[in-house]
């Protein structure tokens, strides 16, 4: 009985052990999520994160509105911008399992009245951000508040010459995602939102997904808010119609329902999900790092299929590693860009630790004395002043921002840089970039550089930290 009772003793002993560390961690995390919104004056988040098909971790941070403290629970409401074009992508898809979509068919046959420039333009073009067609986001006339129509969007848009021949390269467009969506309206003759609402968010019970139209009574819907001038605002209410692009409202819990239906077998055909997941090859036979709504990578080690999300006041990512077997959703209500990914990506070294910074290894210099002359610029940015011999004029137009030096200020409690190593070179098409990971007393940091044909810095990019 005595060594029974000892048995038992153990066994408890371990079980408790595993406990408190699986909450050590957890803690860890919370901690960490936390920090980083403290530090970018993110009002709210929601989090969730799926391991080999269990949810492990799905919770709400901050506020939802500020103006009248309702925190953020796991069915509040986000805009969820970019993260839409994933779902706009498999309403294509739905259409080419019917029968009613040709991926390699030109638009013109499924769209009226497209101009002449856009003859070679297909759908898969479209997919991809390769077809050349100018992203009306950057452009006047688009305003939600004008409701414009599939006639009077092809029309505004037709003036433009297209950037590149189709295929040829990729440019992201946000006008490629809304002609998706008037494609799904033509051939399914059903509005866009009808279609997805009754073709994929019912079916597969996202409830709580719908169009961000600030008309709808949205239960739980976040406020948006931006920070400016050292406090938050609420966001423009002059909102551009984003429709197929990045109009749906969501939330982490529809979400892990959505990256469910993709890992099982009754929603898509896995010859469908296999051309969503497949890098674009370009007409030079180069691959693209985009697939259908999705962007495709190699990340230190992992394989990543993700794509964030970017609206006025709002921030969001979904990444899945595919290898580690763990998808990251974070939704967020600030409008400045990139929060969503920050959160994502330091939430998953959490659970992949080969994606820290830390684990990135120097390599020689593919231009001796770069990172040098990186050290020089970044030492006289945190002086406040710009190293004119050393950089070029668009990268001293970027100094002189006032986001570049709200990101100085951001930086400088966490002191001077005391290591630059570099790590990899990477290609964009015809530009080369170098990644270089700085080490201060507080904080790594990776930053992407790029050199002009005099040697001077013409690009500085703060691309990651921890």
């Amino acid at each position: 009985m005595k060594r029974h009772r000892t048995r038992f003793s153990i066994f408890a002993f371990l079980f408790l052990f595993a406990t408190l560390t699986g909450a050590v961690r957890a803690d860890k995390i919370d901690d960490e999520i936390r920090a980083r919104m403290k530090e970018r004056h993110i009002p709210g988040a929601a989090v969730a994160v799926v391991k080999n098909g269990k949810v492990v971790r799905l919770k709400g941070y901050g506020l939802a509105s500020m103006e009248f403290s309702v925190p953020v629970t796991k069915d509040t409401a986000f805009e969820i911008g970019s993260v839409s074009k994933q779902m706009t992508a498999a309403g294509i898809m739905l259409l080419v399992e019917d029968g009613k979509v040709n991926l390699d068919e030109r638009i013109s046959k499924y769209l009226p009245g497209t101009p002449e420039a856009w003859k070679d333009v297909t759908v898969r073009h479209l997919l991809t951000h390769s077809s050349g067609i100018k992203s009306y986001t950057s452009l006047t006339g688009f305003e939600l508040s004008r409701r414009v129509k599939m006639e009077g969007f092809i029309e505004q848009l037709s003036p433009y010459p297209l950037e590149f021949t189709p295929g040829e390269e990729n440019i992201y467009s946000n006008s490629g995602f809304n002609l998706l969506a008037y494609i799904i309206q033509t051939q399914s003759g059903k509005p866009y939102m009808d279609f997805m609402r009754e073709r994929i968010f019912r079916p597969l019970g996202m409830n709580k997904t719908t169009n961000r139209d600030p008309r709808n009574i949205i239960p739980l819907r976040a406020e948006g808010y931006e920070w400016e001038d050292e406090g938050h605002r609420g966001r423009d209410g002059s909102l551009t119609d984003l429709m197929g692009a990045g109009s749906i409202v969501s939330t982490v819990t529809d979400l892990i329902k959505w990256n469910a239906a993709l890992n099982g077998d009754t929603f898509l055909k896995p010859e469908s999900k296999k051309q969503i997941w497949t890098q674009f090859v370009f007409n030079n036979g180069e691959k693209s790092p985009y697939g259908f709504g999705w962007r495709i990578s190699d990340f230190r080690g992992q394989h990543l299929i993700g794509h964030t999300g970017q609206t006025a006041g709002f921030g969001a990512a979904n990444f899945r590693y595919t290898d580690a077997g763990i998808n990251v959703i974070v939704l967020t209500n600030l409008g400045e860009s990139g929060m969503g990914s920050l959160l994502a990506t330091r939430i998953a070294k959490y659970y992949i630790p080969s994606l820290s910074l830390k684990s990135l290894k120097p390599v020689e210099e593919k231009i001796p004395g770069l990172g040098a002359k990186l050290g020089k610029v970044l030492a006289a940015r945190r002086e406040g002043r710009v190293e004119e011999d050393i950089t070029a004029e668009s990268l001293r137009r970027f100094l002189g921002t006032d986001r570049a030096k709200r990101e100085t200020e951001r930086m400088l409690p966490f002191g001077a840089e005391r290591k630059i190593e570099f790590v990899e070179t990477e290609i964009d098409g015809e530009m080369e970039y170098y990644d270089y990971r700085t080490e201060t007393a507080k904080r790594f940091y990776l930053w992407r550089v790029s050199v002009d044909k005099d040697g001077k810095l013409s690009r500085l990019t703060l691309v990651e930290e921890e």
